[in-house]
This record gives structure tokens, C-alpha cells and sequence, in this order.
């Protein structure tokens, strides 16, 4: 067996995860590099959403004093909306619940670790129990979680998958310039029988052209052969058509499943041909974007505050004026 070999099957396990802090690494090293497009994508269009919890600001309503119980329980309940609020939501839509404890002896909230609290299930319902019995724990769950219990990720799944392999045959049609070349030997002498070439005449001859040239500066740009050969090009880049199209559709999909205008997305809207020409599309487009944001907020963190016995108001700073800035709960 290769070293190669044996590094790969005794070492690097198919599937086996490399992790540097929280950061995932999936071994590639001998395996065909496949970028993850659709990563990126994803968290862009979610974050144009989750983003906006930065400006809100969230006012206590239950008429608590500074320094007693439930004043000090609304000053952990902001603390902890403001420095994880973006986290929760995009956990929500990533694996669509979140489980959040909270601490009366410390009056502090935080977002509970998978293994801080087991799933029981009785006559087809799971409960989230803390293995802490002192903690008070709020499971939070979308809408898509509720109804069919996945994650928007993952029904989206389909789609982002169709992102990458769009852009990744882009990829490697950029990578190949945009070609293929095909080299057979020609039969000078009309022989009846087919002209093949040796395994190892072969290999050198594309190790030769691969290695001595090419498109790169320091390649040779004339080339010598040891016979005449018959030469064809193949285009690859009739392949790459339609790719844009291709990738608008399936952003178009994922949008409209966390509601968000299409033309609140960068990618869409540079390929309109009204880029950023229309200020009413745009105005309407942040409108129904806070919108989206306050059905999202209210069903999550507003519902959260209530079973916590906590009466909140929240404005949301730089809302487009003409929509109610301010909700009592």
C-alpha cells in the first residue's frame, strides 16, 4: 500500500472533521476541492434580517425598579437579547429551535449547549429537560420547526445544494480557461488497424504539455512533438451558460421562504436592470424587509420576555417612517 494511501485510509477517516476552536474542517487533501458557495449565500440573505436586531432598542414595561428582582432580571434579559439576539436568530434558522436557560440564583440568561439538557419524548411529544433541575428553560422554535419540524435550512437544502454545483462546474470551467484540448496520434501510413499509444508514452507526452505549456508566462509558447498529431478543441464554455439565471432562481426560492424582498439582495438586484434606479421599489423593499423582521422578533424573543413574566416595548432605529415603531406586549 502507497503512503498516500495509508495516510488517507488509517488517518483521515472518510468524513472525519478536523476542528480548530469552533471553526470545522472537512480533510480535502485528496479528495476534488468543491467550494462552498452556498455557505455564504445563506448567511447573507439571512443576515440581512438578523442584522436589524442591532438597532433595536428594547424598553421595560413592567414598571421593575433598578436593583430589585425584576429589574435586575429585565437588565440580564437586554444584556443577554443584545449581545446574542443575531446569534439566536440565525441558529433558528440554521437548526431551527434554540434552547435558552435561565438562572435565578445568578440572574443571568444563556443559550444552552446540546449537552446541558437531554430530549425525552413521551406518546410523540419531546420535551427539553435541563440536566440543571434549578434552571428555567425556554425553548424557542421557527415557524418551519413547528410545522414540519426541520430547520429553513433545511428545507432550503435543495437549493443550496443546486448553488454550489452550479458554481462549482463555473469554477472549473474558469479553472480550464474555458476548455478542453483532445490529442490523438494521426495514421500517416492509412494503416487499417487504429494508431495507440502506450500507457507510458502517454503520460509523458501529457505530463510534457501539461508542465512545458500552457497559458502561463513562463511557458513555452512553442511547442515540438514527437509525431504529427490530430488536435480538438472542446468548449467548455457553452457549459457555463445560464449560470446566472440558474443561481437567481434558487435565491429567488430561499428568500421567498424567509421573506425577504428579492431586491433587498445584492446579487439579485445587480442583475435587474433597475439597479438601485427605482427609489419606490426600494423604499417598499425595506418596508416589507421590517416587516419580515417584526413577525420574526415578536414570535421569538417578545414571546421569550412573556414566559420570562416580562413586559417589553422595542423600537427598531432607522425603520423607514410610516410604520409603527414601537410595540407594547
Amino acid at each position: 500500500m502507497r503512503i498516500l494511501d495509508y495516510i488517507k485510509t488509517r488517518i483521515f477517516r472518510s468524513g472525519d472533521v478536523l476542528s480548530w476552536g469552533r471553526a470545522p474542517f472537512i480533510y480535502g487533501a485528496f479528495e476534488t476541492c468543491r467550494y462552498k458557495f452556498a455557505q455564504a449565500i445563506w448567511y447573507n440573505i439571512c443576515d440581512i434580517l438578523t442584522d436589524i436586531i442591532e438597532d433595536v432598542e428594547i424598553i421595560d414595561k413592567t414598571n421593575s425598579q433598578p436593583f430589585t428582582p425584576m429589574g435586575d432580571k429585565f437588565a440580564a434579559f437586554k444584556a443577554f437579547v443584545y449581545s446574542w439576539g443575531k446569534t439566536i436568530l440565525q441558529r433558528l434558522y440554521d437548526e431551527g429551535y434554540v434552547v435558552v436557560a435561565y438562572d435565578r440564583n445568578y440572574l443571568r440568561f444563556w443559550i444552552l449547549d446540546s449537552s446541558e439538557y437531554v430530549k425525552v419524548t413521551t406518546d410523540g411529544v419531546t420535551i427539553i429537560k435541563p440536566k440543571d433541575e434549578t434552571l428555567q428553560v425556554y425553548v424557542m422554535r421557527s415557524a418551519a420547526w413547528m410545522m414540519y419540524e426541520k430547520s429553513d435550512r433545511l428545507i432550503c437544502e435543495a437549493f443550496l445544494d443546486y448553488i454550489d454545483d452550479t458554481l462549482n462546474g463555473s469554477a472549473t470551467v474558469s479553472k480550464r480557461l474555458g476548455a478542453v484540448v483532445v490529442a490523438t496520434p494521426k495514421n500517416l501510413n492509412q494503416a487499417p488497424t487504429a494508431v495507440v499509444l502506450k500507457d507510458d508514452e502517454k503520460k509523458k507526452l501529457e505530463k510534457q504539455m501539461r508542465d512545458d505549456y500552457g497559458a502561463l508566462d513562463r511557458q513555452s509558447n512553442i511547442m515540438l512533438l514527437p509525431r504529427e498529431m490530430n488536435f480538438q478543441t472542446i468548449n467548455l464554455a457553452g457549459l457555463d451558460l445560464r449560470m446566472a439565471e440558474k443561481v437567481k432562481t434558487a435565491i429567488l426560492a430561499i428568500v421567498d421562504r424567509i421573506k425577504i424582498p428579492a431586491n433587498q439582495v445584492a446579487i439579485i438586484d445587480a442583475q435587474s436592470n433597475k439597479s438601485l434606479a427605482n427609489g419606490g421599489e426600494i423604499r417598499e423593499g425595506d418596508k416589507l424587509k421590517y416587516k419580515s423582521f417584526r413577525r420574526l422578533f415578536e414570535r421569538t424573543i417578545v414571546e421569550m420576555a412573556t414566559y420570562y413574566g416580562l413586559r417589553i416595548d422595542y423600537k427598531i432605529n432607522g425603520e423607514p417612517i410610516g410604520d409603527s415603531s414601537e410595540v407594547t406586549v
